[in-house]
């Protein structure tokens, strides 16, 4: 199915629950032919889309990104591609003995950097190689769960704020180096709320993140884990039921809305095939959380 928005951009739905995709386009276009508003509401209404064939230089990457706001450098600094350190390298690459980027980024279900104050808005993947077999990028819509919740479910979590530590995700990784000091300073835990508004739809949704959860902001014992397994249990329901499998192209282009969605990297024969990938994240606001209306 496709549809027309500002008879100038011409979208293809990818499922019945969210995701995008916009061929015979070319994102430098953004903001001089095609209205970067007319994007960015198709963005939000699919909070996913994937532009087909495009061809950017590293300066044309970063370029395309902040048309949507101001950059977000990654922690891990050390990956960041050499001739422009805004674009930071996914990659299994390795030449002369030094790795291109991280192999094992991106991979277990997430939302990019909640343990940041103002966790990215949206995040942008650049396929310039990519596997013929596997590595596929799978997508979950926490808008389209929220959606089925009863008021009852929905209302254990409004209000709730979970305390989130890259310290702690940081440390299930083997084969690492240890982080720096000033990377620890940059990423203080902090807190966040479990149930979102986004700044603009006004759209309300779950904002859940596992992998860096350390637990429930003034809640202790029975109290917090009763609602860490709600939690988790929403979660695995979200990931099981209102997914989309994204198999690369080269040159594939893709945006997605942080806000509502998550997503997870998938296993590849990394002997066999070649993977590079370059991303970007745009600087999102601190997350507005859900309050109580008067009546």
């Amino acid at each position: 199915m496709t549809y027309k928005s500002d008879n100038a951009l011409v979208v293809k739905k990818l499922n019945s629950y969210f995701g995008g995709e916009i061929s015979g386009l070319d994102v430098k276009e953004i903001g001089k032919s095609i209205k970067l508003d007319t994007v960015r509401e198709a963005l939000h209404k699919h909070q996913f889309l994937c532009f087909r064939n495009q061809s950017l230089t590293a300066d044309e990457l970063v370029i395309f990104t902040q048309k949507f706001g101001n950059l977000l450098p990654h922690v891990l600094q050390q990956f960041s591609l050499e001739e422009n350190p805004n674009i930071y390298v996914l990659s299994n690459i390795v030449v002369n003995g030094r790795p291109l980027g991280n192999e094992r980024e991106g991979f277990g279900w997430h939302t990019d950097l909640t343990y940041m104050l103002r966790p990215p808005s949206y995040t942008i993947l650049y396929g310039l190689e990519v596997p013929k077999e596997g590595g596929d990028t799978l997508f979950a819509s926490l808008y389209s769960s929220w959606d089925t919740l009863e008021e009852s479910v929905k209302n254990k979590l409004r209000g709730i704020e979970t305390i989130h530590s890259y310290s702690h995700l940081y440390s299930k990784r083997t084969g690492v180096e240890p982080l720096t000091e000033s990377q620890k300073a940059l990423t203080p835990n902090v807190l966040q709320p479990t149930v979102r508004i986004h700044p603009h739809t006004g759209r309300e949704g779950m904002y859940l993140n596992i992998g860096d959860c350390i637990g429930i902001n003034g809640l202790h014992g029975d109290e917090s884990n009763k609602i860490m397994n709600l939690i988790e249990e929403l979660y695995n329901y979200t990931i099981n039921n209102f997914f989309y499998t994204h198999n690369w192209h080269v040159r594939d282009l893709l945006i997605w809305d942080n806000r509502g969605l998550l997503h997870t990297a998938t296993d590849y024969d990394s002997n066999k095939h070649r993977r590079l990938i370059w991303r970007t994240s745009v600087l999102g606001e601190k997350p507005i959380h859900w309050v109580p209306t008067e009546e």
